[in-house]
């Protein structure tokens, strides 16, 4: 029965860990300045979308941060119209490649990216794409930026 504590207790241990490092190897390939290609703006199942919003000069800055046991969020902003500066925090979670992203102070957004999004990304390139269903803000609206290094 020990043997039996002792193997799925050393299981929990060894999941806990390699979970750990896919988190932070995926915080570490999102972390940087990332430029705003264009933003899409959709209802829920249309296939046509109601606008496709080109930013020049727009960033989406996602800082590097080490997670540890007390540090489970990491910090950015995005700012879309040269102006205006939105902090955010925000979380990975590698095995379901999903980006967790929430607005935590801004001065008067003109789009608010609270919500989670699903991640695809290559070396120069990356889209989320959400909100998801469950999020606060989510009105039937789903949102897809595409990203360049």
């Amino acid at each position: 029965m020990k043997n039996l504590q002792l193997c799925f207790a050393s299981a929990l241990f060894l999941m806990f860990f390699s979970c750990k490092d896919n988190n932070q190897k995926l915080l570490d390939n999102l972390s940087g300045t990332w430029k705003v290609k264009q933003i899409t703006f959709s209802q829920t199942g249309n296939v046509n979308p109601d606008s496709v919003v080109k930013y020049p000069n727009s960033i989406f800055q996602l800082d590097n941060c080490r997670l540890t046991g007390s540090v489970r969020e990491c910090a950015g902003y995005y700012n879309l119209t040269g102006k205006e500066k939105v902090k955010i925090t925000f979380n990975a979670t590698a095995s379901v490649n999903r980006t967790f992203l929430t607005v935590m102070e801004t001065f008067t957004p003109s789009i608010n990216l609270l919500g989670s999004y699903d991640i695809k990304n290559s070396s120069n390139s990356m889209t989320l794409s959400g909100p998801q269903a469950g999020s606060s803000d989510y009105k039937g609206r789903t949102i897809v930026l595409e990203l360049n290094k």
